[in-house]
């Protein structure tokens, strides 16, 4: 992904990678306190010479040693002549030992020259009196560690030696092949998504390097990158709040895209799983939204605890924080409405609802305090009246329910000067008299309609008019109620006079006003029916006319309206199918096909409710039987008007089948006729 050295997948910082240069030594095997520090590929060994072994010494192994090398020539006279000699035997045994002790230590000094010096202690040397190896041989093992430190460690520990040193050259080169390595180290660690640490790095590379020169450019870029790494993915955020979803996946594809391991793998990976959990929790704040959208306590309740589900890191936290306290307060309104109907309890268990998380604590303990008003309403005493408002004045003016505190009061207040005047009211119309009833009234309508305490003040208003409408006005309806068994005009008439005389300011006045319209009814009747009846005679008799003009002069909005009105219609239908009918007989008298053609349709438009229709269905059947009969005549002169005189016939008559037939029959030798002219021509 990255321009520069980038480690291989999941790479740890400070690992070594591929050589980055021609030479350079991937992971060189730390030295051995036995072995001395071999020159790496294409440099030159040390020139100088270590205390312990020259250029010239050669080693040989022991093992290759071969015994005839250490045995004198003519070995095998010798051990003849010490058979023969005891003396001479004593020398040679004395004179062996002697070459192969000689020999020991020959070997001995062979393996000590050639065998390579172990490392010094590089952490206990003092470096003022270190010689120019040693300093080399430390350096190496420091840089071979492979990490910044040591290879900064490594080039401190050979910088020291003078710039007119005889290594020198071999000390830059080693130099640059550090800092190097120590670039490639940062760039490997830039792409891990370390950036502070990996221009940490990179500063601390010699300025005298050439790998220096390269420092300044590759921090820009890595900044450079970088920036616009946090520039994608803050936008991606933003979209992220705003819930736009798609927007943030396209963003979150421009990291892929970026020059950084890191951005581009896992803050990629990162991106993708905010925007599938961002996608989730938005549909869950819309789901709960939708639950609690009816209302009810217990889809309140469970829209409380799909938000609650919502983590605080979440891009939506602050939305469903807003949702959350919402809800809550949709929670406090059907609370304050249980307290409105009398049930204490229910609300103190849905104010138990309200999740601690909510910063609702104030609100909650201001509503018991108003739960606790409300309680002492319920009596409807000015003693429970004044001491809800006394409670209520806890609530001071820095509470968040001080506004719905003041207001209760203002109508508690209200409410107790309307108690204490229907208290007064009532304890004048304790009596039972019209008289006081009428006073208690007067006390009574003092409390206005804008107070609280009006409904219930006037309920009892209307009883008191009751009681003194039932005092005066009931004897009136009883009179009139007696007088009106009789059931004839001027009984009827009587009562009706009778309720007239309650006023209309009285609690019985409705009930007049209905007894008056219900006798006024049966009057009506007892006009009216004659009327109808007279008027069914004449239809009876077939006068329908006259039995028209009877019914009409019943009045509407009357009496047996009504069913005049249904009579009228009948009659109506009657007299148009009796006119169907004589017309359909005189249209036929003339004979032609398209007379007896119409007069069938007269015919058949006649109503079954009619007491014609009978013969009027005869009358078509043998007039279809009359055009059948015509077209029969007809077919010997002129087979084409056969055929269009039968086609006119009408279904549902008794001619209709036979016609049909004729129709084929006539329809046939006409067809062959037109497509013998058809050929011919």
């Amino acid at each position: 992904m990255s321009s520069y050295h980038n480690p291989p997948p999941n790479q740890p910082p400070g690992s070594r990678s591929q050589p980055p240069y021609p030479g350079f030594r991937e992971n060189p095997p730390p030295p051995k306190r036995d072995q001395r520090p071999r020159p790496r590929a294409g440099q030159s060994s040390p020139s100088v010479s270590s205390p312990r072994q020259s250029p010239s010494t050669r080693y040989v192994p022991p093992a290759s040693r071969r015994s005839d090398a250490v045995v004198p020539a003519g070995s095998a006279s010798v051990s003849a002549a010490v058979s023969h000699n005891p003396r001479f035997n004593r020398w040679l045994i004395g004179a062996f030992l002697t070459v192969i002790a000689l020999g020991g230590v020959a070997g001995a000094s062979a393996v000590s020259l050639m065998s390579i010096p172990n490392l010094p202690n590089c952490r206990a040397i003092s470096w003022r009196f270190a010689s120019a190896a040693t300093r080399l041989q430390c350096a190496d093992a420091y840089a071979d560690q492979g990490s910044v430190e040591s290879l900064l460690a490594a080039i401190a520990l050979v910088e020291a030696l003078p710039d007119d040193h005889p290594l020198r050259g071999e000390i830059n080169d080693r130099v640059e092949v550090w800092a190097d390595e120590i670039l490639h180290i940062a760039d490997q660690t830039f792409n891990q998504g370390e950036l502070e640490s990996a221009i940490d790095m990179a500063q601390q590379i010699p300025a005298n390097t050439a790998a220096a020169a390269l420092v300044s450019d590759r921090i820009a870029g890595w900044q450079a990158i970088w920036e616009q790494a946090e520039s994608i993915f803050r936008k991606a955020e933003n979209q992220l709040r705003a819930s736009q979803f798609r927007e943030a996946f396209s963003a979150a594809i421009q990291l892929r895209t970026v020059d950084n391991e890191y951005w581009a793998t896992t803050r990629y990976d990162e991106l993708t799983n905010l925007i599938s959990r961002t996608r989730e929790e938005v549909n869950i704040l819309a789901s709960a939204e939708r639950t609690a959208s009816t209302g009810i306590l217990e889809d309140l309740v469970t829209a409380l605890e799909q938000v609650a589900t919502i983590p605080a890191e979440s891009y939506v936290y602050n939305d469903a924080q807003t949702v959350l306290k919402s809800l809550s307060l949709d929670l406090l309104d059907l609370a304050e409405r249980a307290l409105a109907d009398r049930n204490s309890a229910e609300a103190l268990r849905i104010l138990a609802e309200i999740p601690e998380s909510v910063d609702l604590g104030q609100e909650v303990a201001d509503f018991r305090t108003l739960a606790d008003a409300y309680e002492l309403t319920w009596s409807a005493t000015t003693t429970g009246y004044e001491a809800a408002i006394v409670r209520l004045q806890s609530i001071t003016s820095d509470r968040p329910l001080y506004a719905k505190a003041r207001g209760l009061r203002r109508q508690w207040q209200a409410e107790l000067e309307g108690v204490a005047q229907l208290n007064w009211a009532q304890q004048i119309a304790r009596p039972g008299t019209v008289e006081s009833l009428r006073a208690a009234i007067t006390e009574a309508e003092a409390v206005g309609s804008s107070n609280p305490f009006w409904d219930r003040t006037q309920d009892q208003i209307d009883d008191w008019r009751r009681d003194i409408a039932l005092i005066e006005d009931q004897p009136y309806i009883d009179r009139a109620k007696l007088v009106a068994v009789a059931g004839d005009r001027s009984s009827l008439q009587a009562a009706i006079t009778e309720v007239q005389q309650i006023s209309s300011n009285s609690a019985l006045y409705d009930e007049a006003q209905d007894l008056a319209a219900d006798w006024r009814w049966q009057i009506q009747r007892l006009d009216n029916q004659p009327i109808l009846t007279q008027a069914r005679q004449f239809a009876n008799a077939g006068q329908l006319d006259q039995a028209i003009t009877v019914a009409s002069r019943i009045p509407p909005n009357q009496a047996v309206y009504d069913d005049a009105q249904a009579a009228i219609a009948n009659w109506q239908t009657e007299q148009a199918s009796l006119y169907a009918y004589q017309q359909a007989l005189s249209v036929a008298e003339t004979g032609t096909v398209n007379a007896l053609l119409r007069a069938i349709t007269l015919a058949q438009g006649v109503p079954t409710s009619s007491p014609d229709w009978t013969f009027a269905q005869q009358a078509a059947n043998q007039w279809s039987w009359d055009v059948m009969s015509i077209a029969e005549s007809t077919a010997f002169s002129n087979p084409a008007e056969a055929v269009r005189i039968v086609q006119q016939i009408p279904s549902g008559t008794a001619a209709y089948p036979a016609a049909q037939q004729r129709l084929q029959e006539w329809q046939t030798p006409l067809v062959e006729t037109s497509n013998i002219e058809t050929v011919g021509q």
